[in-house]
């Protein structure tokens, strides 16, 4: 079960490292089986209108570490103007260096304790594949159905 993971927290050791091309990135110091569980994201819980503000002090040279947390609301009626997001740049943990990628060997999946609230719920990042130590973790930024395959794990991850 993919929530038991979660609760259980990361088990995983991460490391920020820098990236030959893109910044600043997301890697794992040990081998990460298809299905393991890697990390939430994490930051501060913040509503549409204020990430929008943030967004415009910031300007558009500095990086972003907002996600919106709209999988669930909308399909339930909850405009976009009362949605939440995730600001993970100081409030974060290393999961807001994950990066992009159309080819990824990271999902995302959302875990909810929640089922009153639409608008809240967890990120769990999860190896999409097999994933050698030290190669750089990356997701695509496009939430896909969770209908897609991804091997459970079978018990605690194995290195």
């Amino acid at each position: 079960c993919k929530n038991r993971n979660v609760q259980h927290g990361r088990k995983v050791e991460l490391q920020i490292s820098k990236t030959r091309n893109r910044g600043w990135g997301l890697r794992c110091t040990q081998n990460l089986r298809e299905g393991d569980f890697i990390d939430t994201y994490r930051g501060e819980i913040i509503t549409d209108a204020e990430a929008i503000r943030r967004e415009q002090e910031a300007g558009l040279g500095k990086p972003s570490y907002l996600y919106v947390l709209d999988k669930f609301g909308v399909d339930n009626g909850v405009a976009q103007e009362d949605l939440y997001v995730i600001d993970g740049e100081y409030l974060g943990g290393p999961t807001r260096f994950i990066n992009h990628s159309c080819e990824p060997n990271c999902r995302q999946y959302t875990v909810s304790y929640n089922k009153y609230d639409f608008r809240i719920y967890e990120i769990a990042l999860f190896a999409y594949r097999d994933i050698p130590a030290y190669e750089e973790l990356l997701f695509d930024y496009m939430d896909r159905d969770d209908d897609d395959p991804l091997t459970e794990p079978e018990g605690e991850h194995r290195a």
